[in-house]
């Protein structure tokens, strides 16, 4: 053994050790910052019984700074082969400004897989999504749950 990494500890020059450990400490303080900015996913569910009337089954108008909605689930579970129901998305793209249709799915009698997903989009002003029954079948009651992300 030639003693190799082996140092006499008088010999260490604790202001270069100092000096890389708050080289280390800026590196680290850049990390926890990046890592606290990163959103977190929050939930929020319920359940609605349709009518012949369009109904909110979520809305988020004027939110605080940009939102970020991931996706909307929606359990089309009870409904039966006397049911149609819409679903309909919108999004309010400027300041004040009116929720805009941007799409439409209807589902007509049982629906299979019985769980429906929407993917979101993010945007600044406001999302909605609703559901409204169009046929004669009986009103039911439909669960559902969005994802969205927000800064800590």
């Amino acid at each position: 053994m030639s003693g190799e990494g082996v140092h006499n500890p008088a010999a260490i020059d604790t202001l270069a050790l100092e000096a890389s450990l708050q080289a280390v400490q800026v590196d680290v303080d850049a990390i926890r910052e990046v890592t606290d900015a990163e959103a977190i996913l929050t939930e929020t569910s319920g359940s609605i019984t349709t009518t012949a009337a369009e109904q909110n089954v979520y809305a988020a108008v004027a939110p605080a700074g940009i939102f970020r909605p991931v996706c909307f689930k929606i359990d089309m579970s009870n409904q039966t082969a006397t049911e149609t129901v819409v679903l309909r998305t919108y999004y309010q793209i400027t300041p004040g400004g009116a929720l805009v249709l941007q799409d439409t799915v209807t589902y007509a009698g049982v629906v299979s897989p019985e769980l429906i997903n929407i993917d979101l989009e993010p945007n600044r002003y406001g999302v909605a999504v609703t559901l409204q029954n169009t046929a004669i079948g009986t009103h039911r009651a439909y669960d559902w749950e969005i994802f969205y992300a927000e800064a800590p």
